[in-house]
């Protein structure tokens, strides 16, 4: 079982680095006060969720003590409120491949194909807990990844100010203070997440989204950590409409390519 949880803990490093973000970059004046809305959450994201989705697209993380790039595959289903996320990498220098497969909704449950072995959703938050010394919920890395949202319900101390078509939020959600800047046709470009208790804060950019065939993506989703070495770039290779199944995403359909 250390095997196991060393063998992950880079992969679940990065996935804590997926769900986390912060940002420095100012826009400018003329700003107005908005309210909070269904019509501003539609601006946060390029990203219509009406419909099954496949994304595909490069990984290269820099952590403290790893170095990984791979190929990730993300397929979602906004009526199953899940993402399995397919990830195969290795070692800077391709000295080690590994696959691991990730459920993250409303549970986070992480496979080891190689031993076989799986981390159920208490273990796998754990795990996250001791490499990056935060409380993050499963679904935190749909968030990130803009196929789920926060939504002004669940937000306090809300403030929105908008300036021609650029916008930003800042608002306390789940514990955190967060920030949010983005244009409209574009969704967010910078998302801040600064957790309490000393968890630290965490940045993630957003590159202009690429279409294809109605659907949009961010080009390249962009990482780090405030005041660490931590990195992780994701560049986009496609996205395109699917037709998931339940199987997808459920345990005795993880083995399922």
């Amino acid at each position: 079982m250390r095997r196991f949880d060393r063998r992950i803990a880079a992969f679940q490093a990065a996935v804590a680095l997926i769900v986390l973000a912060q940002s420095c970059a100012t826009f400018g004046p003329r700003r107005v006060e908005a309210p909070c809305d269904e019509r501003f959450e539609a601006l946060l994201s390029p990203v219509k969720t009406g419909e099954d989705v496949e994304i595909v697209g490069k990984l290269r993380l820099d952590l403290s003590r790893y170095r990984i790039r791979g190929l990730i595959r993300v397929a979602y289903s906004p009526g199953e409120g899940m993402a399995r996320i397919d990830f195969r990498h290795s070692s800077l220098f391709g000295a080690i491949e590994e696959e691991v497969t990730i459920l993250a909704g409303d549970s986070l449950v992480i496979y080891d194909r190689e031993s076989g072995k799986y981390l159920g959703n208490d273990s796998s938050l754990a795990l996250v807990r001791k490499e990056t010394g935060c409380e993050v919920a499963p679904d935190d890395i749909l968030v990130a990844m803009l196929l789920a949202l926060p939504r002004c319900a669940e937000m306090r101390s809300v403030s929105i100010a908008r300036s021609g078509e650029t916008w930003r939020l800042k608002a306390d959600w789940r514990k955190r203070r967060i920030e949010m800047r983005g244009e409209r046709d574009w969704g967010t470009r910078e998302f801040e997440q600064c957790f309490a208790g000393g968890g630290g804060c965490y940045t993630v950019s957003y590159g202009r989204p690429s279409s294809s065939s109605n659907l949009a993506y961010p080009r390249w989703v962009r990482l780090r950590r405030e005041n660490g070495g931590e990195r992780a770039t994701f560049e986009l290779i496609e996205i395109k409409a699917i037709t998931a199944t339940p199987s997808m995403f459920e345990l005795n359909g993880i083995n399922d390519r």
